[in-house]
């Protein structure tokens, strides 16, 4: 029986943009779940009752570092396949590019670092809350959050030097990912304009010889710290290059199954290095989205497309802004105790706090994240850039995660 035929569709109106903007959102929140155990419950050995019951949930949040790497592989997609149609159409510039990257990514970073170096700060000095940021406590990631506050820290997560220069920005472990991505964003369009032609976007010599060394320079200065993961951003690349194949739902259905059971198999892989696993998992991630985006039929107005939008539309800023409220939520109320998840009381009160920091970083997105095209809008008013009415992406924003856990 073959399959039935599809009407043309731009992307963005496809079931496969809805099933891509489902799995950024849920990568999002497998990221907050997977920092959230950590600050409330007891490794699984240490469970005394009912541990079968915890079994796949421990499994699945211990993945928070597997859903960055999704997030790796989808933005290499989408901002990849920006630039290859920019390029198709003669409409590429550095300026834009530049501009729309920094926009996207700003527009949540500064007042997430602002807001996170605020509760870091009331962390410290409040006494309640002073037991759980001592450097001692082994859950706060061993992150010296009192040293990391410092404003040269802060300038140097704003200009994605995190891991590289400087450290992380006060308790947020969470921004490491965010320099893997801007400077992939970097990376990928001075290799690909050095080693490839269009014809209509035509790059001299001298100026390929640039965009080379330019890559050479860059990959070398972040080589220790940022290099080792970009070839599973490139996996992205690569599927924007290739076209979608033609499989039916319940193909895909068998495919998200296989891949879930990879992605929490991937997080026992103990015998494995750690690029090992990542190189692996990202080759599963792209087999994936090639198979997920064999979903080209338009996706109706149901609640399961709206959910999927909704939860992708903050996914970046619930990404950026979650581990310091998170972590201040879990001093003042909880302390610097773990507390078993077979006792039903405390997991609700773990739940309620994982639930605020959900509502607290939706209404910062209703601030900041969601009102992206309008600053970008505003940004290349005053920079007297060509104005599009949205940006050139497949789906309703891009991926930084980051974003990475």
């Amino acid at each position: 029986m073959g399959l039935p035929n599809r009407e043309a569709v731009s992307f963005q109106h496809t079931t496969s943009s809805v099933l891509l903007d489902l799995i950024r959102g849920l990568a999002a929140i497998l990221v907050l779940i997977s920092h959230w155990k950590i600050l409330f419950f007891v490794d699984y050995p240490k469970i005394l009752s009912h541990r079968l019951i915890f079994a796949v949930p421990y499994v699945l949040a211990g993945a928070g570092h597997q859903a960055v790497l999704i997030f790796f592989v989808l933005s290499g997609y989408l901002i990849s396949g920006s630039i290859f149609r920019s390029l198709e159409r003669g409409t590429w510039h550095w300026r834009t590019y530049l501009t729309h990257r920094f926009v996207r990514l700003w527009v949540v970073l500064v007042p997430g670092l602002l807001l996170g170096g605020l509760w870091d700060w009331i962390g410290l000095y409040l006494r309640r809350t002073t037991a759980l940021y001592a450097t001692a406590i082994p859950k706060n990631h061993n992150l010296d959050i009192a040293q990391n506050l410092s404003p040269h820290v802060f300038f140097g997560n704003l200009a994605f030097l995190q891991t590289v220069l400087v450290p992380l920005f006060g308790s947020n472990g969470s921004l490491w990912s965010l320099a893997n991505e801007f400077w992939y964003y970097i990376l990928f369009p001075l290799l690909w304009l050095a080693l490839t032609r269009n014809s209509n976007h035509p790059v001299s010599i001298p100026r390929r010889v640039l965009y080379l060394a330019l890559f050479l320079g860059i990959a070398w200065f972040v080589r220790s710290t940022l290099l080792g993961l970009f070839p599973v951003w490139l996996a992205g690349a690569l599927l924007a290059r290739i076209s979608p194949p033609s499989f039916g739902r319940r193909t895909r259905a068998v495919a998200s199954a296989v891949y879930l059971l990879l992605l929490m198999g991937s997080t026992k892989l103990h015998p494995l290095s750690g690029l090992t696993q990542d190189y692996i998992l990202g080759i599963a991630t792209f087999v994936f989205f090639w198979i997920i985006l064999s979903a080209r039929t338009r996706a109706t107005d149901s609640s399961f497309t709206r959910f999927s939008r909704q939860i992708s539309r903050f996914s970046y800023t619930l990404y950026v802004v979650h581990i310091p409220a998170l972590l201040f939520l879990t001093a003042l109320f909880v302390g610097d105790h773990l507390w078993s998840p077979a006792n039903i009381p405390h997991h609700a009160i773990a739940l309620a706090i994982l639930a605020t920091v959900i509502l607290y970083a939706w209404i910062i997105a209703s601030l900041t994240e969601f009102h992206t095209d309008r600053v970008r809008t505003w940004v290349e008013a005053h920079l007297s850039l060509p104005i599009k009415k949205r940006p050139d992406f497949l789906t309703s924003g891009d991926t930084s995660p980051s974003v990475k856990a």
